[in-house]
């Protein structure tokens, strides 16, 4: 059931997260877009409650609030000098001045409830989350990216495997398996195999065997599990068409989801076929793959030492810098986990509707710095998808383990302790 925003209410959301892993918060967030696995449940935190409320601006003679202006009573400040002040600028170093009570204080200390920022209360000298902050609870869900794995099935991939009795299509096969089985729950797979293998045509762009889709596992299995050597593209025309398969994938609908990361991990033994260049090729494609209006990135596996220098163009081009190097069974599964890992969602998506994006705040680990709206090391929000997406260093520390707690809140500039 979906709970309501009132005026200033928060999104206090706990992350469990499992085997993996600033600047105060922004001035304002404009809307706007902009990939550790693990993460193996998602919480919100509900029950919280908070007393106290804010009045109106008028005083009594006397210069005490009246019954108008505040609910809450006059308690000691924690800090400050206690001086008399109309601004900051009269305060001390270090010192503001008390909206309501007038005198110099520390930040964060108060003596009437209207002394504090909106949104909080005055309790024992402190400003702490008040009002309506805590009524609504909503809940964070991880966005898993969406991974199209591109298979070389050209007629080499019967070739023999280093430290293996199986050739490296067999070896290919196996490295998938425990690629989308590992990661089965945290990124949405699909598969394409390359060339099409059609009869009398050479150079044909590969298709698409197995949609992009949640836990794809048995798909990918099921599909794959049977294709033996007679799958293979053995006609004697080229068919390591490379950059014609990447081409095809340039505006592929399941790899233009604004909300999740999109990206391609293509696994070949070979360069690309000369023959198979006449209207694009693999850097072309890797960078218009990567130029479009919703990024989709390109990881170049090489499954052999001799291929790895035709692909480094892919893999910055693509804008993954440098491929990666499997020349026997280990090597390929660490490439692919090195990717899965990489790839991996760092965008999540509320399930409430902030009324105003400036309005919300977010903090790790209880951190009252919190984490900027910044994205480049930050976060940002999409209200079209209702998506917060990490950037740099935030999704990094969200990677790593480093975050065992996220709060977002809306309204109060504050983390939520516990």
């Amino acid at each position: 059931m979906m709970s309501r925003f009132r005026p200033c209410s928060l999104l206090a959301l706990m992350l469990a997260l499992s085997g993996c892993g600033d600047d105060s918060g922004r001035e304002s967030a404009s809307s706007g877009l902009t990939g550790a696995s693990g993460i193996t449940s998602i919480t919100s935190a509900s029950g919280i409650t908070s007393a106290g409320s804010t009045g109106s601006d008028s005083a009594s003679e006397s210069g005490s609030a009246s019954d108008s202006a505040s609910d809450s009573a006059a308690t000691t400040a924690t800090g400050g000098s206690m001086e008399d002040c109309i601004n900051d600028e009269e305060c001390p170093p270090g010192e503001v001045c008390g909206e309501w009570s007038g005198q110099c204080l520390t930040p964060g200390a108060c003596i009437y409830t209207e002394d504090c920022e909106e949104g909080q209360i005055c309790n024992m000298g402190e400003c702490e989350i008040g009002s309506d902050c805590g009524a609504s609870a909503f809940n964070l869900t991880k966005l898993p990216p969406n991974v199209m794995i591109v298979l070389d099935r050209s007629g080499s991939m019967d070739g023999d495997v280093q430290d293996s009795d199986k050739n490296r299509w067999e070896v290919a096969k196996d490295a998938i398996f425990t690629l989308v089985g590992s990661f089965n729950d945290d990124i949405r797979f699909g598969l394409v195999t390359y060339s099409a293998c059609e009869l009398f045509k050479e150079c044909t762009a590969g298709e698409i065997v197995v949609p992009v889709i949640d836990k794809a596992l048995n798909l990918i299995t099921g599909f794959l599990a049977d294709k033996g050597f007679f799958y293979l593209c053995n006609s004697g025309d080229p068919e390591t068409s490379t950059g014609n398969t990447l081409q095809a994938l340039v505006g592929e609908p399941s790899l233009q989801d604004p909300a999740r990361g999109n990206a391609v991990i293509l696994i070949t033994d070979g360069a690309e076929n000369s023959e198979c260049q006449g209207n694009t090729n693999g850097k072309k494609a890797a960078g218009d793959l990567y130029n479009q209006a919703l990024p989709v990135k390109t990881y170049a596996v090489g499954f052999s030492d001799k291929v790895i220098g035709s692909l480094a163009d892919i893999a910055a081009a693509g804008g993954t810098e440098v491929p990666y190097n499997a020349n026997n069974p280990q090597s390929l599964e660490e490439a692919l986990n090195a990717i899965a890992a990489n790839v991996a969602s760092c965008d999540y998506v509320l399930d409430g509707d902030p009324p105003d994006a400036k309005d919300i705040f977010v903090f790790f680990n209880d951190d009252p710095v919190g984490i900027p709206y910044d994205p480049v090391n930050g976060w940002t929000y999409d209200p079209e998808t209702k998506t917060i997406h990490f950037h740099g260093q935030a999704c990094e520390d969200l990677k790593s383990g480093k975050v065992i707690d996220i709060d977002v809140v809306y309204g109060c500039n504050a983390p939520i302790p516990g």
